[in-house]
């Protein structure tokens, strides 16, 4: 399944009390940003979102990758619906899982199989 190169995705990293204190989800975020910075095509695809708390806090850090409707602001929230509709909820994640995740999920428009949970 290939996704339109011009495909915009919403990527949230769960910072909630668990995720951002315990699971330290900012290091996520900023290995994430580091990693964007050096692949210009992939940064305007991408844009990273703090999520208040998506509930599966004993398997944080989470991550949500949603792909963006037209005219979609980035830089909202989605409606909760979404995290049920869509397969993209990524629990228990570390740095390798969340660059492996942006690069093939949002190239490939295909959730990663192996990584991926039902919200």
């Amino acid at each position: 399944m290939s996704t339109p190169p011009d495909a915009k995705y919403q990527v949230l990293i769960c910072d909630g009390p668990s995720c951002g204190l315990t699971y330290e989800s900012e290091l996520l975020e900023e290995a994430l940003t580091r990693h964007l910075e050096g692949k210009p095509e992939l940064q305007a695809r991408v844009t990273l979102c703090r999520y208040t708390c998506f509930g599966r806090c004993e398997d944080g850090p989470n991550m949500f990758v949603h792909r963006l409707s037209e005219g979609e602001d980035p830089h909202e929230e989605p409606d909760p619906d979404v995290f049920e509709s869509e397969r993209g909820f990524y629990p228990g994640m570390d740095e390798p899982k969340v660059l492996r995740v942006v690069e093939q999920h949002v190239t490939t428009g295909a959730p990663v199989d192996d990584l991926v949970d039902d919200y």
